[in-house]
C-alpha cells in the first residue's frame, strides 16, 4: 500500500448523476491511491455516492431534510472533527460552499479547493453570488475548466483566491474510444438508418424542449432519420407529453438513462446539445471521444470542444433553423461526417484525456 500523504474530504451537496458529480467520482476513484479519499453529502448520497460506496470509497451521508435544517452542521462539524482533512474539494453548488467556508473559518480544514462548473446566467445566480462573497478571503485554489472560463470568473464573476489553476475535465479515452460495443441493434437502427441524439439530464438548463422542436424538423426532411433522448430528469413526463403532440413522435425514443453511454455514442451519428447554459459538458467531450461530430449551442465553453466545421458546428442558442440545417447536413454527408468525427477523437485525446486531469488534481491536491 503506498503511503497516504493526505486525507482529501469531496464535498457536494448530493450526487446525483450530473457532469461535476461525475468528475468528482473520477477524481475519488483515480485518486484514492495516492490519497484517503472521504466522500461527503449534504442531502441524501445520490446515484453517484452510492456507487462510489460500492466501490469501497467512504461516503458519509448527512441526510439533510433541507437547505435550512439546522441539523446539518453539528454533523458536518463532528465529521470534520471524526477524519481531519487536511484538504477540502468541492464544486460550485451554492450549499455546499458556504459549509466548505465554514470549516475553512473554523480551521476544521487546511486548504479549500473550489472547482468552478457554472458559466454565465443561472437559476441560482444570486445565491451563487452570496457563496463567492463568503468564500473569496478563505478560497486557496480555484479551479477554472478552460482559459475562457478562468478570465470570465475572475473578470466578470469577481471570483477571488490564493490560486487560480485551470483544469480541462477529462474522460477514459479507452472506455470512450470509437471501438467497442454498440447498441444500434437494440435501438431498431439498420445500416440506412440516420440517427442523431443527446445525453444529458432531463433538465431545464437543457432545454430539451428545443431540442424536440429542432428534432421534428429533421425529422420531417429526412425519412430515414431516428431522435434519441438518452437520460432522466425531473422534465420526463412533461417532454414526453410534448413529444406525443408531434408528428413524428414514433421516430423519437425516450431511452432513458443507460449506463453503457459509450455504446450509445458508438450507436448515433451526431452528437447534438441544445443547452441554455453550459461550462465543459462533459456529453460533447465523450461523444467526440467516441468519435462522433456535433452539433451545439453556442453556450460556455462549448467552442473549445466543438471546432468550428473542423469537429462539429456551433450556433446560436435561439437559431433553431441552423441547428436542424447543421444536423441534417452531417447526416446527409456521411464521408464529411466521418472525417470530423476522426478530428474529434484527435482533438479529444490531446486536450481531454483523464489521466492528465487526474495528474493535475493530484498536483494541487498534494500542495
Amino acid at each position: 500500500m503506498q503511503n497516504v500523504t493526505h486525507r482529501v474530504l469531496i464535498l457536494n451537496s448530493t450526487y446525483s448523476v450530473g457532469g461535476a458529480e461525475r468528475i468528482l467520482q473520477q477524481i475519488a476513484l483515480g485518486l484514492r491511491s495516492r490519497f484517503e479519499i472521504h466522500v461527503c453529502a449534504l442531502y441524501q448520497p445520490g446515484v453517484i455516492g452510492e456507487q462510489l460506496a460500492q466501490q469501497g470509497v467512504p461516503v458519509h451521508a448527512l441526510y439533510g431534510a433541507s437547505r435550512t435544517d439546522l441539523r446539518v452542521l453539528p454533523r458536518f462539524v463532528r465529521l470534520l472533527r471524526q477524519i481531519r482533512p487536511q484538504v477540502l474539494l468541492t464544486v460550485d453548488s451554492p450549499h455546499a460552499v458556504v459549509y466548505a467556508v465554514i470549516a475553512k473559518r473554523l480551521h476544521l480544514v487546511p486548504r479549500l479547493i473550489i472547482a468552478v462548473h457554472s458559466f454565465g446566467k443561472s437559476q441560482r445566480a444570486r445565491e451563487i453570488a452570496i457563496a463567492r462573497r463568503l468564500a473569496s478571503g478563505v478560497t486557496d485554489t480555484l479551479i477554472a475548466l478552460t482559459d475562457l472560463h478562468r478570465r470570465f470568473l475572475l473578470e466578470q464573476e469577481g471570483w477571488k483566491a490564493r490560486q487560480v489553476l485551470v483544469i480541462p475535465n477529462g474522460v477514459d479515452l479507452q472506455r470512450f474510444s470509437p471501438e467497442g460495443q454498440h447498441l444500434r441493434e437494440a435501438l431498431g437502427l439498420n445500416a440506412h438508418t440516420e440517427s442523431f441524439g443527446i445525453v444529458a439530464g432531463l433538465r431545464s438548463e437543457k432545454n430539451l424542449f428545443r431540442f424536440l422542436r429542432v428534432a421534428e424538423q429533421v425529422l420531417s426532411a429526412l425519412p430515414n432519420a431516428r431522435a434519441f433522448i438518452v437520460g432522466d430528469g425531473e422534465l420526463r413526463d412533461d417532454l414526453q407529453a410534448f413529444c406525443q403532440q408531434m408528428k413524428h413522435a414514433s421516430r423519437i425514443t425516450f431511452t432513458g438513462a443507460l449506463q453503457d453511454i459509450p455504446a450509445v455514442w458508438r450507436s448515433l451519428d451526431v452528437a447534438v446539445l441544445t443547452s441554455d447554459r453550459e461550462v465543459l459538458p462533459m456529453t460533447l467531450i465523450e461523444a467526440a471521444a467516441c468519435g462522433v461530430p456535433a452539433v451545439s449551442t453556442d453556450v460556455g465553453a462549448v467552442r473549445d470542444i466543438v471546432l468550428e466545421g473542423e469537429t462539429g458546428f456551433v450556433v446560436p442558442v435561439e437559431d433553431e433553423g441552423l441547428l436542424v440545417e447543421r444536423i441534417i447536413y452531417l447526416l446527409q454527408h456521411p464521408d464529411e461526417r466521418r472525417r470530423m468525427g476522426e478530428r474529434a477523437r484527435q482533438h479529444a485525446e490531446a486536450h481531454f484525456d483523464l489521466q492528465t486531469m487526474l495528474e493535475r488534481y493530484a498536483q494541487v491536491l498534494a500542495l
